[in-house]
């Protein structure tokens, strides 16, 4: 049985978890092994109140916009005016800033009763107060910004639900110069795609005309802003999850396939690397299951990748028949991977996605999934060695950012379908809640 390289002390997500369901030497019982197998994708939640995240007063407000759609894609993007906080439903699926003051967010509401469930939110004056615009779409997948206003947004149309779970019949990559008031498609593909949860941001804007996406099983990007290309990358049955890159040339993407030839249900977690801008690829990087001998390795998945820059990045691993997954650092632009931390939680609270400065302050943020544990943000100084929590920032959490600055933005979730954006100055020590408006 592989053993861990090391048992750093982790601090708990939950004050009322028991610290050994958290973090684990050994392999999972037989029954939790069983429910992490048929874990839900779409979960319930327990209530919380957002008030009480420390927050202060805000002066956020929507912003009004007479600005109309200038193509037909977008035939209805006069900014919305009503208060975020009396709308029924609302998620906000997608969020990337810039900078710490200026970001969008997508937010959704009912796409069973709206027929335009979308909007693009933007700020930049630092969350204070922001403009809402339509965006086309059912679902969103991406978000990123070249520009305070340009970038480009994945989406998804056409849903449909079977067996409780929903697919959608295209996707499309959509761009705009203009802040969200009008949008153009760049990209259209027709295929079965499903959404997942939590939402993960597979866009990555790397300058002023060079971006990637990560579109059903497939990878594109463009170099010159407008015509988008499929990356080929030279290993057979490679599926993309998760990418990241540290500026136009240098990227990593990372994700599953089968470990040898005739391989059928096994899958390793594989990372594969460009220095040209997505032209070639190279495998840098395989990882097995967090327990050789009682893994099921055909659950093996990544959870996240990310790169501070070009030369310090961390990658995690989701082994589902074990709950845990293997935290990787590289400090050479990943021609090595060291385990940092092995076998760390990652189910009941899913494990969602990282966020890293340098080196060594970064950011775990984590959702409750199956529950009944809460989610939360986990906050690392060492390079991953050792973890606290921080449930200020929310107990469910499904998307975060961090800057060199100490500032960062997080999204979470209420037990009433109702998201919310919080803030920190101080790199995670206290949030403020400043989407919606109180």
């Amino acid at each position: 049985m592989k053993k861990p390289n090391r048992k750093p002390t982790f601090f708990l997500l939950s004050a009322g978890v028991i610290a050994a369901g958290i973090v684990t030497g050994n392999g999972l019982s037989a029954n939790q092994t069983a429910e992490a197998a048929t874990e839900a994708a779409v979960v319930g939640h327990a209530a919380v109140d957002i008030a009480a995240v420390n927050e202060e007063p805000s002066a956020s407000v929507l912003a009004d916009s007479s600005a109309q759609a200038s193509t037909a894609e977008n035939p209805g993007a006069e900014a919305v005016t009503e208060a975020a906080d009396t709308t029924p439903f609302m998620r906000l699926q997608q969020m990337n800033f810039l900078s710490a003051t200026t970001g969008w967010m997508v937010r959704a509401g009912n796409a069973q009763t709206q027929k335009q469930p979308l909007s693009l939110l933007v700020t930049q004056n630092g969350s204070r107060s922001w403009t809402e615009h339509s965006l086309p779409g059912k679902y969103a997948a991406g978000l990123g910004l070249s520009g305070a206003d340009t970038g480009w947004a994945v989406v998804y149309d056409g849903s449909k639900q079977t067996q409780g779970v929903v697919s959608y019949a295209r996707a499309r990559v959509l761009h705009t110069a203009d802040g969200g008031k009008s949008w153009q498609t760049q990209w259209s593909g027709a295929g079965d795609f499903t959404d997942s949860f939590p939402p993960q941001n597979n866009l990555a804007v790397t300058g002023s005309d060079s971006a990637y996406a990560i579109v059903g099983d497939r990878l594109l990007f463009t170099r010159d802003g407008r015509v988008w290309s499929t990356a080929v990358f030279g290993q057979a049955g490679f599926v993309p999850e998760h990418l990241s890159f540290s500026d136009a040339k240098n990227g990593w993407v990372v994700g599953t396939m089968p470990p040898f030839v005739g391989a059928v249900d096994a899958k390793a977690v594989v990372v594969l690397h460009t220095a040209d801008g997505g032209r070639t690829w190279k495998k840098q990087f395989t990882a097995g299951p967090t327990d050789e001998e009682n893994s099921d390795s055909s659950t093996l998945r990544s959870a996240a990748i990310d790169f501070a820059d070009a030369q310090n990045g961390f990658m995690l691993t989701d082994d589902i028949s074990m709950m845990a997954g293997d935290l990787y650092r590289t400090t050479d632009g990943g021609k090595k991977w060291t385990n940092v931390y092995a076998k760390l939680r990652s189910h009941r609270p899913t494990l969602v996605g990282l966020s890293f400065i340098d080196g060594q302050k970064g950011w775990i943020y984590a959702s409750p999934g199956a529950g009944p544990i809460d989610g939360g943000l986990m906050v690392t100084r060492d390079g991953g060695n050792s973890f606290r929590s921080d449930p200020d920032a929310g107990y469910d959490l499904s998307a975060a950012q961090y800057f060199a600055s100490g500032q960062g933005y997080a999204t979470g979730s209420t037990a009433y379908d109702q998201d919310y954006l919080s803030r920190t100055r101080d790199g995670g020590d206290t949030w403020t809640v400043v989407y919606p408006a109180k």
